[in-house]
């Protein structure tokens, strides 16, 4: 797929990927473009699928979800199925933010972000008991984020 981008559409994903907000005009001017070639180059890459949105940076702290809990799972695999049924739920869970199918000793891997440690433990008691399949969990409660990200770094992009 990189290799259809040049160093100005790669210039252009990295700029939006850490200034989501900057305006076409300073888009253009960082990339030595005017401003209707560099809106073009922006709609074709959203059209083509290299862009898939735009998104406010949220501080949960400031909201008071202070507490992330990464909530490793393993499924009752006597049906395939469930792994769809099992993602169709966590669909449905607010304080899921992230949810990953996995190889090894556990089977997917939710992150849980709440108020508290005592919302945790309400979470486990309510909520995980009505996740289809679940047959064991191992919970790890984040103590400092050090680094986050927001989708795939461009840096990377060759």
């Amino acid at each position: 797929m990189s290799e259809q981008l040049d160093r100005i559409d790669l210039q252009i994903l990295r700029l939006l990927h850490s200034k989501g907000r900057l305006p076409i005009v300073e888009l253009a001017k960082h990339v030595n473009l005017t401003t209707s070639p560099c809106s073009e180059r922006v709609k074709r890459l959203e059209r083509e699928g290299y862009i898939n949105g735009y998104h406010a940076e949220i501080n949960a702290e400031k909201l008071g979800l202070d507490v992330q809990v990464f909530i490793h799972i393993r499924l009752d695999q006597t049906s395939f199925s469930i792994f769809e049924k099992f993602a169709q739920a966590v669909e449905l869970l607010p304080e899921v933010e992230e949810c990953y199918s996995l190889s090894g000793d556990f089977d997917t891997m939710i992150k849980v972000r709440v108020k508290s440690m005592k919302a945790y433990q309400e979470f486990m008691s309510s909520k995980m008991g009505t996740l289809p399949g679940v047959i064991q969990t191992r919970s790890e409660v984040v103590i400092e984020e050090h680094k986050t990200g927001y989708g795939v770094n461009p840096e990377l992009i060759s």
